[in-house]
């Protein structure tokens, strides 16, 4: 864990930050909407939830891409979540997929060293 002001003894410091946050996703024509992205030198690893709120039958589907390559058989359906933990996540982002509009909570969890 961090230790603010004096900083810690050890050489590395450790972070662990967590964003949750929901996004009104459409189709995207295959393009990943971005959410986040990482202008650090660190490395950075974490989990990734997504959930999609939207209507069963006729709402989008919810694709993660990270580091601009869609996670292979990451698909949300509306009315589901998924998770996934990762290393090296440079940028996260989603790719709408249907009809209509979904409402797509997103969290993740970053930890890293510097």
């Amino acid at each position: 864990m961090m230790q603010y002001g004096n900083c810690c003894n050890g050489q590395l410091g450790i972070v662990s930050d967590a964003v949750c946050f929901t996004v009104n996703l459409s189709n995207t024509a295959g393009v990943a909407l971005e959410l986040w992205n990482d202008a650090t030198p660190f490395i950075i690893n974490g989990t990734i939830v997504v959930e999609n709120n939207g209507t069963i039958g006729s709402s989008p589907t919810a694709a993660l891409s990270v580091n601009g390559t869609p996670v292979g058989g990451f698909i949300v359906i509306a009315g589901q979540a998924k998770s996934i933990t990762m290393n090296n996540i440079n940028s996260i982002g989603l790719i709408g997929s249907g009809t209509g509009t979904a409402s797509v909570r997103v969290s993740f969890s970053l930890n890293y060293k510097f």
